[in-house]
């Protein structure tokens, strides 16, 4: 497959759309014709993806995944595919599956066509299932895609990018998690700074903003993510201040609502913690949520991330003594995080802030 002509017609903006019931008829409109072309070699047609899930918001294109007895006759068939106004892109990526989508002008369509057994199809048909099951997972998936469709309108892959994790704690909630999330190491990686962790913070403020309607003081973007042109561990550190850490319970159902995993048996139950992404739940963390009663804390916090914005030395400093912790350590994130206190208190001893 040519590359150029992938990227040439694979669909670049994110545009979402409010939930149509007419998406059901569509579906099964276009089932009657791809059985029509796959005969007695189709098992079952499915209709997946998010115009599956009543309620909530979707990219317009009908996401069809058919069934199939014996996968090894389906190219055969393109012909008939291409006369529907299909593209047959072939596996794309992923063992076992033929890809089509419709059309080259503006995706209508997507077909994910897999033989019977393969476990693509358990998975999609499961997520499925599991959003309709669970209406408040399904209405904080709705907003934290339209948050990042607001962030990244003609980036899709950040946009796929930025729900990876979401769909992966949902896939290990309904039993279907993939191999490589189930045996993922959680190591402490330091990666380049990314111009996109503002943005996917912003994504995810946004989103828990819009899902969940409790009262706090305040909610910042802290840690190294929020430091132009620091290295970091690749996870978006979001701090809540509650007026009182008596609050903290509140959140619990609605952070897991939007995918995160909370951690219950904490034994610092003034510094309560959410993360999404932690293997085996997910392939690698992407954000951590941190709930605590407004103070000194939170305020240094929020101090530290301001004097690594300012200080170009201080920032330069601080990155050494990280890659140097992550070497020592990349196994053992609470000495990796220890070993950075002392540096941090003896930096904000001469940082002068407003309180």
């Amino acid at each position: 497959m040519n590359l150029k002509k992938i990227q040439s017609e694979k669909m670049r903006e994110v545009l979402l759309a409010r939930y149509n019931p007419e998406w059901v008829g569509q579906f099964e409109e276009e089932s009657v014709k791809i059985h029509n072309i796959l005969q007695d070699n189709c098992h079952s047609i499915h209709h997946i993806g998010s115009t599956a899930i009543p309620g909530i918001y979707a990219k317009p294109v009908i996401d069809i995944l058919p069934v199939v007895h014996d996968l090894s006759v389906v190219d055969n068939l393109n012909a008939a595919f291409e006369r529907l106004g299909y593209v047959c892109m072939g596996e794309l990526g992923i063992e076992g599956r033929r890809y089509y989508w419709k059309s080259k002008a503006k995706h209508t369509h997507h077909i994910h066509l897999f033989e019977d057994g393969n476990p693509e199809i358990t998975r999609h048909v499961a997520f499925r299932d599991h959003m309709i099951q669970y209406p408040d997972s399904a209405q904080a998936y709705s907003w934290m895609k339209r948050c990042l469709a607001e962030q990244f309108p003609n980036d899709i892959e950040a946009y796929v990018n930025g729900k990876e994790s979401f769909v992966r704690m949902i896939d290990y909630r309904a039993g279907v998690a993939k191999t490589d999330q189930l045996e993922a190491r959680d190591d402490v990686s330091l990666v380049p700074y990314c111009s996109k962790w503002e943005q996917l913070a912003v994504a995810e403020i946004n989103a828990i903003r819009e899902t969940i309607e409790l009262p706090y003081i305040a909610i910042e973007h802290l840690g190294s993510t929020a430091v132009n042109s620091l290295s970091a561990k690749p996870i978006i550190d979001i701090f809540i201040a509650l007026d009182s850490i008596d609050e903290a319970e509140q959140w619990v159902k609605p952070l897991e609502a939007l995918g995160y995993l909370y951690w219950a048996s904490n034994p610092e139950q003034s510094h309560r913690r959410f993360f999404k992404g932690l293997p085996p739940f997910g392939l690698a963390r992407t954000h951590h949520v941190h709930i605590m009663q407004i103070g000194d804390e939170f305020k240094r916090r929020v101090a530290f991330r301001n004097l690594l914005r300012q200080d170009a030395t201080t920032r330069k400093q601080y990155e050494v003594l990280k890659q140097q912790l992550a070497g020592k350590y990349p196994r053992d994130r609470e000495s990796y995080t220890a070993g950075k206190g002392e540096f941090i208190r003896e930096m904000l001893k001469s940082y002068k802030h407003d309180e």
